[in-house]
């Protein structure tokens, strides 16, 4: 049956108890990296776990079954809207998004610019971190169009930080586009957002 993504004012119960004191930090430099940046605070953080296939590998996003696990690892995106004076800035036709990575030393900060009718470009030729927000942003953009044909996105301020190893069979990619889809649907107003429409955006949003 299907189910919305729960949302919680507390990470405690996200985390295995033997973990949490050292998440507990992590999501505390999240958020004061977050106010050095950006000088306010995030309207709040999605997060998206890694998962490992305890049956099945690589036919899930096929639609065949398998027996995934959720794991502790996990990508986090803290997101804030720009407020309507600082949105209309770059004019009334595009939106912004800055993208900054907590490990800046590996994922350089990015920017793009969207048509607010339109969807934010991916150069597939190139191998960039900001590409699987921009995915996940597009699938997101993609639903709410069509509950609304006249939805058009606002400018947003994002900071992601992930502990998911990258290559390693966990299903990174995965993690950062649904947190990246999470974040922009409910920064958006789509509340509840169901764990089945979520997944079925992502695999599409990943694929494209």
């Amino acid at each position: 049956m299907d189910e919305p993504i729960p949302v919680t004012q507390s990470i405690e119960s996200l985390y295995p108890d033997a973990n949490f004191p050292a998440q507990q930090k992590r999501w505390q430099n999240l958020m004061a990296h977050f106010e050095e940046k950006y000088g306010k605070r995030p309207l709040f953080v999605a997060r998206s776990p890694g998962r490992v296939n305890l049956i099945g590998e690589h036919v899930d996003y096929s639609l065949f079954e398998v027996l995934p696990m959720a794991i502790s690892t996990d990508v986090l995106v803290a997101l804030a809207l720009l407020d309507e004076e600082e949105d209309r800035k770059g004019g009334d036709d595009k939106a912004v998004i800055t993208m900054l990575n907590t490990n800046s030393h590996k994922h350089r900060a990015s920017e793009c610019t969207i048509p607010r009718e339109g969807r934010a470009e991916i150069d597939a030729t190139q191998h960039e971190w900001a590409s699987y927000f921009k995915a996940g942003f597009n699938g997101a953009v993609g639903l709410l169009r069509r509950g609304n044909a006249n939805f058009s996105p606002r400018s947003m301020q994002i900071l992601v930080d992930g502990n998911v190893p990258a290559g390693g069979g966990l299903s990174s990619s995965a993690a950062f586009v649904c947190a990246s889809a999470l974040a922009v649907l409910r920064a958006h107003g789509r509340e509840p957002v169901m764990k089945k429409e979520l997944v079925e955006l992502a695999i599409v949003s990943e694929r494209e």
